[in-house]
This record gives C-alpha cells, sequence and structure tokens, in this order.
C-alpha cells in the first residue's frame, strides 16, 4: 500500500518532533548532571563545615592557675 502525501507529511511531523525530543532530553540530563556535581559539592563543604564546627565545640583543656587573670584593683 502506497504512502499518500498526508501519510508522509504527518510521518514527517512526528520524526520532527522526535528529534526535537531528543535535543530536550539531552539538555535535561545535562542540567541534572551539573545539578548533581553541584549538589555532591555541597555536600562535601557541608561536610567539611561540620566537622570544622563540632571541633570548635569540643571542651578545651581546664584552666590551670597560670591561665588565671589577677583581679585588678
Amino acid at each position: 500500500m502506497p504512502q499518500t502525501d498526508d501519510d508522509a507529511a504527518r510521518l514527517e511531523q512526528l520524526e520532527l518532533k522526535m528529534m526535537d525530543l531528543e535535543v530536550t532530553v539531552q539538555q535535561l540530563n545535562d542540567v541534572v548532571l551539573r545539578q548533581y556535581r553541584d549538589i555532591e559539592q555541597l555536600r562535601r563543604e557541608n561536610s567539611a563545615l561540620q566537622k570544622k564546627l563540632d571541633s570548635i565545640n569540643e571542651p578545651g583543656p581546664a584552666p590551670t592557675p597560670d591561665d588565671e587573670v589577677p583581679p585588678h584593683y
């Protein structure tokens, strides 16, 4: 059964839409990949900052009598 002009036009439209969809999917994939990398970088930075904060909050050595400041009269 030979293709009519209407069928050929519909097929061409579908092919064009498919090509547009492939481009869109690739662009979305690129965005998702970039976001994934950004999120991983932020997780590493957050972890480093959390460790730094934890080390700041750790109690230091107990003060010795030499550390005491004499009262001023």
